[in-house]
């Protein structure tokens, strides 16, 4: 990989510019273009792609969606992922950024299986204020946790090597677009938003009160897919439009947002004036289209002290929920503020936290083995 990675409470922090490189996901906007060759940023106009029928993962009995919900007053789990590999022969097997693929990212078969084991297991889906309020209510028997998904901008590192490139809006419902492999593209459901989207269907009760999760991008290359970022673009208007009408379909089914910086940098070393800077450009690019927030999750799951500058300088903006990285559950109020930490699930995850995930999913029956060449 080039480059060392640091734990971090349970997550992991690149360092040294080869590492940036490779994992553009979790890395300065500088470090984002660099690295393997990348696809060309789509053009201007996007013709309407080819939508891909896909199969529904395995039925699992569903519960009587009028369940009756019941207080829980137990520590609540939050699960994030990253955006999805769909095609692991590309992403897994390339050679500049292989081992960062299989490390910090999980497959659609295997989020797949742990969607089903979050549910066979008496898993359910919760509002993250809700959770740091103390106000979780699930189905009797059941038991809560919030989900996030980080980095939800389709870097342009990421094209061509086996992931989507954008959200879209097929029918009303929000799909993924990716390339078709015969150089166009297609819609299909092979992402984390439209594969949650179609369980919570089929199984009612794996969402409380119509919880979905919280979708974290950062702002140095767009939002969601479009580069919203380029304001010197021709298609511009077009492309905020897009974007507000993903935004107004995600809330609509119980999906929010939260901030992830603009450029991914670390807040725990970051000067006061890098830190305003950059939350202040994340603010004018991302809240015109999405709305404002009250959730900002640091990257590379890096808090600062609680009596940082930092922090009051993200409490002064009116974030009132942060979120840091731990390997188990923890929410802590701090001066005014709701501290909650979060598992990564990744490669790593399933590979080495066996016992530590085991109330949630088997990570040796989700893992897929074959795809990953263990």
């Amino acid at each position: 990989m080039g480059g060392r990675a640091h734990r971090h409470r349970g997550a992991w922090r690149p360092c040294g510019q080869a590492a940036r490189v490779l994992l553009a996901v979790l890395a300065l906007a500088a470090c984002s273009s660099a690295g393997g060759k990348v696809a060309a940023p789509q053009a201007a106009t996007h013709p309407a792609a080819a939508v891909r029928p896909v199969a529904a993962p395995a039925p699992v009995p569903a519960r009587a969606t009028s369940a009756r919900l019941v207080r829980w007053t137990g520590p609540v789990e939050h699960l994030f992922f990253h955006t999805l590999v769909i095609h692991p022969d590309l992403a897994f097997h390339d050679r500049t950024q292989g081992q960062g693929f299989r490390d910090y990212f999980v497959t659609v078969t295997e989020f797949r299986r742990i969607l089903g084991q979050l549910y066979a297991n008496g898993w359910t889906l919760v509002d993250l204020h809700k959770a740091v309020a103390g106000q979780v209510k699930v189905p009797a028997g059941r038991k809560p946790f919030v989900l996030s998904e980080d980095d939800v901008n389709y870097y342009r590192y990421e094209h061509g090597r086996g992931l989507g490139t954008r959200l879209v809006l097929a029918g009303g419902a929000v799909k993924v677009e990716e390339p078709d492999g015969r150089g166009g593209t297609e819609v299909t459901d092979d992402d984390l938003v439209p594969l949650v989207d179609e369980f919570v269907a089929a199984h009612p009760d794996f969402s409380a009160e119509g919880a979905r999760g919280v979708l974290a991008p950062t702002g140095y290359e767009g939002l969601f897919g479009e580069r919203v970022e380029q304001s010197a673009a021709p298609d511009l208007g077009q492309r905020r439009a897009r974007v507000r009408a993903l935004a107004a379909a995600l809330r609509s089914t119980g999906w929010t947002f939260a901030s992830h910086s603009y450029g991914h940098i670390d807040f725990s070393t970051s000067p006061l004036v890098k830190a305003r800077r950059d939350v202040e450009r994340w603010k004018a690019l991302a809240e015109p289209l999405l709305g404002r927030t009250d959730v900002f999750i640091y990257p590379f799951g890096a808090q600062p002290p609680a009596t940082s500058p930092v922090v009051r300088m993200l409490r002064d903006e009116g974030y009132r929920i942060l979120c840091d990285i731990d390997v188990v559950p923890r929410l802590r109020h701090e001066d005014g503020l709701a501290v909650m930490s979060r598992r990564h699930i990744d490669g790593l995850a399933l590979r080495q936290q066996h016992s530590a995930l085991r109330a949630l999913f088997d990570t040796r029956a989700v893992i897929d083995a074959g795809a990953r060449g263990l």
